[in-house]
């Protein structure tokens, strides 16, 4: 079985795995890259609302940037947690094939 976080902390810091902030004053949002897979975005409209997206995705607004981030960080567990499973079924399955 795999170890889930040695892998996440591992892959995270390949990918430099952290909020870098950009823009200024009104025009103002934060990315989060992990490794070359997954690309998030947070960024304030012009209605004050924060927009999230990952890898161009769609995953909502929200009222405040905390919960905006949140959101974001729950999406990539999830979506890397999918992402181990599927790989270790494809070991398991080439080492099968072997």
């Amino acid at each position: 079985m795999l170890d889930f976080q040695f892998l996440c902390s591992y892959y995270v810091l390949m990918g430099k795995g952290k909020w870098t902030r950009w823009g200024r004053g009104n025009c103002e949002g934060y990315g989060l890259e992990i490794g070359n897979a997954l690309r998030a975005s947070v960024f304030r409209n012009s209605d004050g609302f924060w927009e999230t997206s990952i890898n161009a995705v769609d995953h909502g607004k929200f009222e405040n940037i905390e919960d905006a981030k949140t959101r974001i960080e729950e999406a990539i567990r999830d979506d890397v947690s999918l992402i181990l499973e599927d790989w270790e079924l494809w070991n398991n399955a080439k080492m099968r094939a072997a």
